[in-house]
């Protein structure tokens, strides 16, 4: 498959800096953003570990073992070493972020994720959420103790449960599927799914932009309705399968 990618992040108007991070690799097929938190710029710099560790694990230097288990070993290490700054530098006390990756290979796509950032599919014009956030409201929910109207005004929707950082023992989930020509995914921070509501996402989808204008769409949305966070959105369109000269030319 090739792939079609464009990414944007924003401080929003109301943070003071930008504890966002994402990187984007069309030739590898590899996708990640995350959502820094802890006190001064603690937060940037547990995000920008984080990305730098993945980058140098699944781009720069990837292993021969299942996408699956590079993904968990991936998080694992992350989460190792933003415990081990954290507890070396006093301004890193406490830090820790909320990440989600996005992972292309063949004809498969992989998602990891811990906290409360996001990754979407948008495929037969149908937009639909493929993680689920690790809070204490979607716990809530799961248990049928609230509604989905009530996740939203519910007063500790922003109490994660799982994050890099959080714990010694850090539990990934980690999701595969085929993956279709035309399907378009996107990664988000919640700077973006606080602002604009599922309706408003799958109708600037549904307009088919290519991943650009998609991801200035949906940047401009969160701004207008406020921009009270990073706002960081990572757009990935699945272009076509790449096809070899001798089956283009002789029909092999």
């Amino acid at each position: 498959m090739n792939y079609k990618a464009f990414s944007l992040s924003n401080l929003g108007k109301v943070r003071p800096n930008n504890e966002d991070s994402f990187l984007a690799t069309e030739t590898e097929g590899i996708f990640m953003v995350a959502d820094g938190m802890g006190g001064h710029k603690a937060g940037e710099v547990a995000s920008n570990l984080t990305r730098e560790i993945i980058s140098q694990r699944l781009v720069a230097h990837p292993s021969s073992d299942p996408m699956d288990q590079q993904l968990r070993e991936v998080f694992l290490d992350a989460n190792a070493k933003v415990r081990v700054k954290a507890a070396e530098e006093h301004d890193c006390e406490g830090m820790g972020c909320t990440c989600a990756v996005l992972a292309l290979k063949e004809n498969e796509f992989f998602l990891a994720h811990v906290g409360d950032s996001r990754i979407y599919l948008f495929r037969k014009s149908t937009l639909k959420q493929v993680t689920r956030d690790h809070s204490y409201v979607e716990e809530l929910f799961i248990r049928g103790l609230i509604t989905e109207e009530e996740k939203v005004e519910h007063p500790y929707k922003h109490q994660i449960t799982r994050f890099i950082g959080c714990s010694n023992k850090l539990e990934v989930d980690i999701t595969s599927g085929p993956l279709l020509n035309g399907d378009v995914f996107m990664l988000c921070t919640d700077g973006l799914t606080e602002e604009v509501p599922a309706p408003k996402l799958e109708e600037i989808f549904a307009r088919n932009l290519d991943p650009k204008e998609t991801a200035n769409a949906l940047l401009n949305e969160a701004l207008n309705n406020g921009g009270h966070d990073n706002v960081t959105v990572l757009v990935v369109r699945v272009v076509g399968k790449k096809t070899s000269f001798f089956k283009k030319i002789l029909g092999w």
